[in-house]
C-alpha cells in the first residue's frame, strides 16, 4: 500500500502497535492485489467489472479508516 498514507510518519508506530490498523493496512493491500489481477484481464465480464467497482468502493472505505484512525493520533 504505498499511498500517501504510507508517508505519514504515524503509520509506522500504528502498524506496529495497533493491531486493527495492522488489519485494516492488510485488507487495503488484498484488495489491491485482487483488484490488480482483475485489471490485468483482457476482457471483464459485467461481473467481472462491478467487482472491481466493490474492490474500489471497499478499498476507499478502509483508506478513510485508516486516515481517521492516523488522525486520532498525536503527531
Amino acid at each position: 500500500m504505498a499511498t500517501s498514507l504510507h508517508n505519514d510518519p504515524r503509520f509506522e508506530h500504528l502498524y506496529e502497535h495497533n493491531a486493527a490498523f495492522r488489519e485494516l493496512s492488510k485488507q487495503h493491500q488484498d484488495i489491491q492485489k485482487e483488484a490488480d489481477k482483475l485489471n490485468k484481464a483482457l476482457y471483464l465480464s459485467p461481473d467481472l467489472d462491478m467487482r472491481i467497482h466493490e474492490l474500489k468502493k471497499m478499498k476507499l472505505e478502509i483508506k478513510d479508516k485508516l486516515g481517521a484512525m492516523l488522525e486520532s493520533v498525536n503527531p
